[in-house]
C-alpha cells in the first residue's frame, strides 16, 4: 500500500477551472485586434476583428459618396490608398491591452458623414476636385479643403435655419408680452 495521498480528480478539475480565469484576468492574453482603415483618396472607411488564430470577423465598410461618385463616373481613375488608423488589441474579457494606430494625414479629420453631407449638394466638379485633392496626398491642400468644406456646410446650415428662408416664422422680440403677465389696462 502506498502512503501517498492523491488529490481527487473532481477537486483538481474545479481548482483549475477557477484558477484559469483568475490568471487570465491578472495576466491578460491578447485574443483579438480591432482593425480599422481609411482610404486616403476617398475618405471611405473599413474594418474588422482579427483573431489570434488568423480568422477575421465582424467586417464593416462605410463607402463615402466620393468613392460612389468615382465608381459611377470614373471607375478607371479610382485609386484607393488604405491606411490603418486603429489596431486595438483585446483580451478574453474585452479589455483593451494594446494599441497600434497608424499616422494619418488630414483626411482623418474629415468624417465620412461630413464628406457625404458635402457631396449631397456639391456639383460633380466639386466632388471630382475633392477626390483629386485627397488622392494627391498634399496635406496642406487637404487641410485648406477641409476648412472650406466645414465653412460651406456651416454657411448652408445657417442659411437653412435663418428666418429669412421662410422655413421658420419670424418673431420680433420687441413687442412680446408674457400671457402670464396679464393685460395692462
Amino acid at each position: 500500500m502506498s502512503s501517498r495521498q492523491t488529490i481527487p480528480w473532481p477537486i483538481l478539475f474545479w481548482l483549475l477551472f477557477a484558477f484559469v480565469p483568475i490568471a487570465l484576468f491578472f495576466f491578460p492574453v491578447q485574443v483579438c485586434v480591432d482593425r480599422a482603415f481609411v482610404d486616403e483618396a476617398t475618405g471611405s472607411r473599413k474594418g474588422h476583428l482579427e483573431w489570434f488564430f488568423g480568422a477575421n470577423s465582424g467586417g464593416w465598410y462605410k463607402e463615402s459618396l466620393v468613392e460612389t461618385f468615382m465608381r459611377t463616373n470614373r471607375p478607371a481613375m479610382l485609386q484607393q490608398r488604405w491606411t490603418s488608423y486603429a489596431g486595438t488589441g483585446r483580451d478574453v474579457f474585452g479589455r483593451r491591452i494594446s494599441f497600434g494606430h497608424g499616422r494619418l494625414g488630414e483626411v482623418l479629420f474629415l468624417r465620412p458623414e461630413t464628406i457625404n453631407e458635402y457631396c449631397e449638394w456639391a456639383a460633380d466638379s466639386e466632388e471630382r476636385r475633392l477626390y483629386d485633392i485627397l488622392s494627391a496626398g498634399d496635406q496642406e491642400a487637404i487641410r485648406e479643403l477641409s476648412a472650406q468644406i466645414y465653412e460651406a456646410l456651416f454657411n448652408q446650415t445657417s442659411e437653412l435655419n435663418s428666418p429669412a428662408n421662410g422655413s421658420q416664422p419670424f418673431r420680433s422680440e420687441t413687442n412680446r408680452t408674457s400671457s402670464a403677465a396679464g393685460s395692462r389696462r
